[in-house]
C-alpha cells in the first residue's frame, strides 16, 4: 500500500508540473509581451532619473551644452524644456558670480515615481529632492552650507537619438523666475554679515497671551518644508490640506507656521483661519496674507522694494532692514506689481546670508533671493505676535 501511495503521489506531482509548464507556455506565447513592457518602463525611469541627476550636477559645474542630446528639439515641447534648463544653469552660474558663492556638490534622491509606456513613448512622474552644497568665496571661515528643494516632475519621453529623449516636461520650479529672466540684482556686499542674533523661543508664559514662539516656528518649518533633508520628513503636515494644485501652498504653509500649536502658536482671527480643510483668503493667498498681517498689526513692514532698497541702510545710518530680520519673520516676493509668494526666515548661514523655507516650490534653507531675478521686489515683515 505504501508503494502504491508513493507512486500515486509521484504521478500527481508530475501531472501538476506538466500542467504548470503548459500554462506557462500558453502565457508566454499568447499573452501580450509583459516582460518587454516592464523592461521598457524600467529603462525609461532610469533614463529620467539619470537626466535629473545630470541637471543637478550641471548647476554646479555649468555646461548647458551637455543637455542637448537628451531632448527632442525637433518638437516644440522638447525645445522649450531644453531652453528652460539651459537658462536655469546660466542663472545659477551668474547668481554665484554676483554673490561670490561657489556651488561645490549636488545630490538627488527620488521618493516616488510612476511610469506608463506605449509604443516607444513613456510618461513619467517623479518626486525629486535636490541638495546643493555651496561656500562663500569671500568668507572661507563660513564653511559650507547645504540648501534643498523638492520638485515633482511630469515628463514625456520618446525613444530616439542616444536613447530616451524629453518631448515635454512640467514641474513647479524654485528657479522659475530665473529661467524666464536669468538676471541677477547687484548688491552682494550688503547681503552678508553677522546680522541679528538668533532669537530665543518666546515660550508663552500664560494661556491666551499670543506670544510668538519663533524657535518652534522654525523647527516646524524645517520639518514640514517638504524637502527630505535635516529634520525634514519629505512630506507636508497631513493635518492640513495641500493647496499646491489650487493656486499654490506657500501662504497656507506660512499660516501654519505662524499658528500651529506645535509652531508659532499665534491665534487666528475671523479673517485669517483654517477649518474643515478650507482656509480664508488671507490664509491661502500670498498677497491677502501680507496685507492682513500688516493691517491687523500681526506684522510690521520693515521695508519693501528692490534688492538694493531693502538691503540698504536706512536714513541717518539706520540699520538695513535685511539685518533686522529674525528667524520666524516673513519675506514676500512681488512680481509685476503683485505679491506672488511668501517664505519664512529660518536663520542665516555662516556668512550671515538670510535663509528661507517655503512651499510651492518647496525650499529648505535657501538663500532668500536665490531663484529671483533683478525685477523682483521684496517685502520684509517682522512678525509681532
Amino acid at each position: 500500500m505504501r508503494k502504491k501511495a508513493q507512486c500515486a503521489g509521484a504521478w500527481l506531482g508530475a501531472a501538476l508540473l506538466t500542467a504548470w509548464l503548459v500554462f506557462l507556455a500558453t502565457v508566454l506565447t499568447r499573452w501580450p509581451p509583459v516582460w518587454p513592457a516592464l523592461a521598457a518602463r524600467a529603462e525609461a525611469l532610469e533614463a529620467a532619473q539619470e537626466l535629473l541627476k545630470l541637471r543637478a550636477g550641471l548647476l554646479v559645474r555649468g555646461d548647458p551644452a551637455e543637455l542637448k542630446p537628451f531632448y527632442a528639439t525637433e518638437t516644440v515641447g522638447g525645445a522649450w524644456a531644453l531652453e528652460k534648463e539651459q537658462a536655469r544653469i546660466a542663472y545659477v552660474r551668474r547668481w554665484g558670480q554676483v554673490r561670490n558663492i561657489a556651488f561645490t556638490s549636488a545630490r538627488v534622491e527620488f521618493t516616488r515615481s510612476a511610469v506608463e509606456t506605449g509604443e516607444k513613448k513613456a510618461g513619467i512622474s517623479l518626486c525629486t529632492h535636490t541638495l546643493l552644497t555651496y561656500r562663500h568665496l569671500d568668507r572661507p571661515e563660513a564653511g559650507e552650507a547645504t540648501l534643498g528643494w523638492r520638485t515633482v516632475h511630469w515628463l514625456e519621453l520618446a525613444q530616439g537619438g542616444p536613447g530616451w529623449q524629453v518631448e515635454a516636461e512640467w514641474y513647479l520650479d524654485p528657479l522659475e523666475d530665473a529661467s524666464r529672466n536669468p538676471s541677477v540684482a547687484a548688491g552682494a556686499a550688503a547681503l552678508k554679515g553677522a546680522g541679528a542674533p538668533e532669537a530665543k523661543d518666546n515660550a508663552r508664559t500664560e494661556p491666551g497671551t499670543g506670544a510668538y514662539r519663533r524657535a518652534a516656528a522654525v523647527r516646524y518649518a524645517d520639518r514640514f518644508a517638504g524637502v527630505k533633508v535635516g529634520p525634514g520628513t519629505g512630506r507636508y503636515n497631513q493635518a492640513y490640506r495641500d493647496f499646491t494644485g489650487l493656486g499654490g501652498d506657500c501662504a497656507n504653509f506660512v499660516s501654519q507656521v505662524l499658528t500651529d500649536k506645535d509652531a508659532g502658536n499665534l491665534k487666528p482671527d475671523w479673517g485669517w483661519f483654517y477649518a474643515d480643510g478650507e482656509g480664508s483668503e488671507a490664509w491661502l493667498k500670498a498677497e491677502a496674507l501680507v496685507y492682513h498681517l500688516v493691517g491687523s498689526g500681526r506684522a510690521a513692514c520693515l521695508a519693501k522694494g528692490t534688492l538694493a532698497e531693502v538691503a540698504a541702510a536706512g536714513p541717518d545710518g539706520a540699520e538695513a532692514a535685511l539685518r533686522r530680520l529674525r528667524p520666524g519673520d516673513i519675506i514676500a516676493y512681488e512680481e509685476d506689481g503683485e505679491i506672488a509668494h511668501v517664505s519664512l526666515v529660518v536663520g542665516r548661514d555662516g556668512a550671515g546670508y538670510v535663509l528661507v523655507n517655503s512651499h510651492s516650490a518647496d525650499r529648505y534653507h535657501v538663500p532668500w533671493d536665490f531663484g529671483y531675478n533683478a525685477d523682483t521686489s521684496y517685502w520684509f515683515l517682522a512678525v509681532q505676535g
